[in-house]
């Protein structure tokens, strides 16, 4: 028998809320999960999106978790450039593994929150990664010659697309801004659109540690 409870999920931008809305919500839907909530990160006093500090990470999920609710708390942050305030971010720091540190950080999340109903998940390497799972999302968007041959060796090279690096020259989202130019990348409306062309199935075929984390909430909301 399914059971519905919220998910509500601490997001750190406007992207990544509308990506929620948008392509998320209708996924939980359809298996009657019917109230997803994104929850815009602030991340100084009036501002929201980049430069996630821990307690104020913290304080936030503790804030939605003191609801009485039957709910699930978890977090769409990016691992590039994660702060290193963060728990246990210097011991993570020695694994060499990308996805064994992020996993890592996680667990370090939740043993220092300690809340059952807390899911945290980071992105490896950032939100920017889920938009090159396929072509279609990028047929729209006015790109020069250049940048359509560039993105086809991209979804080429990277067929596990969260595998992306994350140096400060080729992470996912400088990549876009490189080849949007002169049509400019603006993440909340090219981002947002290219992950609906792309659909979210693809981007659960396509991106592996993803879908583990839907595959744990799935797990978590319907008994």
């Amino acid at each position: 028998m399914t059971k519905s409870k919220v998910l509500n999920i601490i997001v750190e931008g406007p992207t990544e809320c509308e990506f929620v809305k948008d392509c998320m919500a209708p996924y939980w839907s359809a298996k009657q999960i019917l109230e997803v909530r994104p929850i815009g990160l602030e991340t100084s006093p009036g501002h929201k999106g980049g430069d996630v500090r821990y307690l104020r990470f913290k304080s936030h999920v503790e804030r939605v978790l003191r609801g009485k609710e039957d709910m699930i708390v978890t977090s769409l942050i990016d691992f590039y450039q994660l702060r290193s305030d963060f728990p246990k971010y210097e011991a993570a720091q020695k694994i060499s593994d990308k996805i064994d540190r992020v996993a890592f950080l996680e667990q370090a999340c939740l043993e220092d929150i300690g809340d059952y109903r807390f899911v945290p998940y980071i992105q490896l390497h950032e939100f920017e990664a889920l938009l090159f799972t396929k072509w279609d999302g990028f047929e729209f968007c006015g790109l020069s010659a250049s940048a359509r041959t560039a993105i086809q060796a991209i979804l080429q090279e990277y067929p596990n697309p969260e595998l992306i690096n994350d140096h400060p020259e080729t992470a996912p989202s400088k990549r876009l801004i490189q080849l949007f130019a002169p049509a400019k990348y603006k993440k909340p409306f090219h981002g947002n659109f290219i992950a609906l062309e792309n659909g979210f199935e693809t981007i659960l075929e396509k991106c592996p540690r993803f879908k583990a984390w839907i595959d744990t909430l799935e797990k978590r909301l319907i008994l």
